[in-house]
């Protein structure tokens, strides 16, 4: 028979009751030693397995299945949208993610509060687009100058590894996976996502072309496994499990 392998996205629940709906918060507990019952748990990234081993630490549990961190895969980017954006009337700074509390969309727009007047003034508008198909999202990508995301946690982080392998620089966490994704380049990291933070970060890479530059081509010079090779990673680490 196959070993029984479930895929841990994050602990968010715990970490942020706050921000995640009432009933999430009150089923979590229960799913995470449900858990117990696999043979193997692939975890999105490092941080994510981290947080599960220190909740089943924190519980007093000893007989745990192997958790393995195994980062997602990414869809293969066409090189024609990994290159910069033909000239235009100015830098697009782009934001993609869902709209909750977690993800700090507030922090984000009293920093572009804090820059607004002066782009304002240079005819630089503030924009939502609200949900847009893949090919839709591709192409913003593609016609920004950056990236911005400044999630408070994430379990994995797809919308930085998304910016990069389109190389695009982002600005983002520099704690748990986003940090993970950030030390390996292209990436300006913060210590705090506050507002205080992101606009000098975002008005930063507006001012300083020779760095926006350099952190473009650091993200156009990143590699990250697709979906296919994700797959057969996490096909090889299941058939290596003994069934508990």
């Amino acid at each position: 028979m196959f070993p029984r392998v479930a895929i841990f996205h994050d602990a968010i629940a715990l970490r942020f009751p706050e921000l995640t709906p009432a009933g999430t918060v009150a089923r979590f507990p229960a799913y995470l030693r449900e858990l117990l019952q696999f043979d193997g748990i692939a975890a999105v990234s490092a941080d994510s397995r981290e947080s599960l081993l220190d909740y089943w630490r924190w519980l007093g549990a000893t007989q745990t299945p192997p958790v393995l961190a195994l980062p997602l895969g990414v869809d293969p980017v066409p090189a024609a949208t990994a290159t910069p954006a033909p000239g235009q009337a100015g830098p697009v700074v782009l934001t993609v993610g869902t709209l909750e509390g977690r993800k700090n969309h507030l922090a984000l727009l009293e920093a572009c509060e804090q820059l607004v007047r002066e782009l304002q003034a240079a005819g630089r508008p503030l924009r939502y687009d609200g949900p847009l198909t893949d090919d839709a999202v591709a192409t913003a990508y593609a016609g920004c100058a950056f990236t911005v995301y400044p999630s408070l946690a994430e379990g994995f982080g797809l919308p930085v590894i998304e910016s990069l392998a389109h190389g695009r620089p982002c600005i983002c966490s520099a704690r748990g996976a986003l940090g993970e994704h950030s030390r390996q380049g292209g990436c300006l990291a913060l210590d705090s996502v506050a507002a205080d933070s992101l606009a000098p970060a975002i008005a930063r890479l507006l001012e300083a072309p020779d760095e926006l530059a350099a952190l473009s081509a650091a993200a156009r010079a990143r590699t990250f496994p697709t979906w296919r090779t994700y797959a057969g990673e996490l096909t090889r680490w299941m058939q290596s499990l003994p069934r508990r």
